[in-house]
């Protein structure tokens, strides 16, 4: 028997923060009122991602910083 998927509604949320002296604009992902992780736009193609757990990375598009936190957060459910 195989489980149905169920749609999941995640929210972003951005807001500012000075790191390492400069402001950068930080989005934060919430599934409900949980924080599942956040991504920090580093330069023009470079974007860090940090998940709840304490994993850290590094990847060129927004997308595909999301989606490895929003994968990571499925694996750990």
């Amino acid at each position: 028997m195989s489980k149905k998927n169920k749609d999941i509604e995640i929210r972003v949320e951005a807001s500012e923060k000075t790191i390492n002296g400069s402001q950068v604009t930080v989005n934060q992902l919430f599934i409900g009122k949980k924080q599942i992780g956040e991504v920090v736009e580093k330069g023009l193609k470079s974007f860090d991602y940090e998940m709840s757990g304490g994993f850290k990375g590094s990847v060129k598009t927004f997308d595909e910083a999301v989606e490895l936190i929003i994968r990571q957060w499925n694996l750990q459910e």
